[in-house]
C-alpha cells in the first residue's frame, strides 16, 4: 500500500460538479439528504441564540445559504487557481449546471453577494467606503485592474467579451472578486456576506450579536471548506 495517495486530476468542469453534486444539489446518502441535515443544523444553530430567526421561511433560508455556498466555492475558486481561464470556466460551467438542474433561480441570487464581494475591496473595517484620496486611488487601481483582466481574458479565450451575453455576466462575475480578501483581519467581505443574508432573510434588523457571529462564522466556514476541497484535487485542462 503507497504511503500516500496521490491527488485526483480533475478537470475544472469534473471539479465543480463533483462538488456540487456530492455536496448540495444530490448529497443523498442512504435516503438521506446531507445538505438538508446541515442547513437544518445551521438554522437550529442561529435560533438557539434568536428566536426572532425561527419566523425566517425555511425554503427562502436554504436558497440563500444554496446561492451563498456556490458563490463562496466561485470565490475560493478565483483565488486558487493558477489562471483566470479557469475561475471563467468556472463560471461558465455552473450557470449551465444550475440550467441543467433547473436552478438558475440560483445564480440570480448569487450576483446580490457577488456584489457585495465586488464592494469589499475598496471599503474599510466598518464597512464603509475608504474616504478620500486613499479610497479614490483604490477604487482606480481596482477599476484598472479589473479592465486589464477583461483584455487578458479576451486574448487567452480568443473571443471578445462584450460581443456574448452570457461571456459578459461570467466574466464580470470573475472580475468582480478582483481586489476581495475572505482573510483580510477586518473581516470585511465577511461582515458583508453576513449583512447582506441577514437583510435577504428579512431579519437584519432584530437580529442579535450572536446570532450574527454564527452567520458570520458559517459563511467563513463554506468558503475553507470550499479552499480545502480545492486543495484535495489537481485541475487539469
Amino acid at each position: 500500500m503507497p504511503l500516500f495517495e496521490s491527488k485526483p486530476w480533475l478537470s475544472i468542469e469534473e471539479c465543480c460538479r463533483q462538488f456540487y453534486d456530492s455536496h448540495i444539489f444530490h448529497a443523498i446518502i442512504n435516503g438521506i439528504d446531507g445538505w438538508s441535515i446541515i442547513l437544518d443544523t445551521y438554522f437550529k444553530s442561529i435560533a438557539d441564540v434568536d428566536q426572532s430567526f425561527l419566523s425566517v421561511d425555511p425554503t427562502l433560508f436554504r436558497n440563500e445559504m444554496t446561492a451563498l455556498r456556490i458563490e463562496l466555492f466561485a470565490f475560493a475558486c478565483s483565488k486558487n487557481s493558477k489562471t483566470s481561464k479557469y475561475a471563467i470556466r468556472q463560471s461558465f460551467f455552473t450557470e449551465n449546471y444550475l440550467k441543467e438542474n433547473g436552478r438558475l433561480d440560483i445564480r440570480g441570487i448569487m450576483g446580490q453577494y457577488n456584489q457585495a464581494i465586488a464592494m469589499s475591496a475598496t471599503m474599510n473595517a466598518s464597512g464603509k467606503p475608504t474616504p478620500g484620496r486613499i479610497g479614490e486611488a483604490q477604487r482606480t487601481y481596482y477599476n484598472l485592474m479589473k479592465y486589464e483582466a477583461v483584455k487578458a481574458l479576451e486574448k487567452s479565450l480568443g473571443t471578445i467579451i462584450t460581443e456574448d451575453e452570457q461571456f459578459i455576466g461570467c466574466s464580470n462575475h470573475v472580475i468582480n472578486f478582483i481586489g476581495a480578501d475572505i482573510k483580510r483581519e477586518d473581516s470585511v467581505v465577511v461582515k458583508l456576506l453576513a449583512s447582506r443574508l441577514a437583510s435577504r432573510l428579512e431579519c437584519d434588523v432584530n437580529l442579535k450579536p450572536e446570532a450574527l457571529f454564527r452567520l458570520s462564522a458559517t459563511i467563513f466556514g463554506f468558503y475553507k471548506g470550499a479552499e480545502e476541497y480545492l486543495k484535495s484535487i489537481n485541475l487539469q485542462g
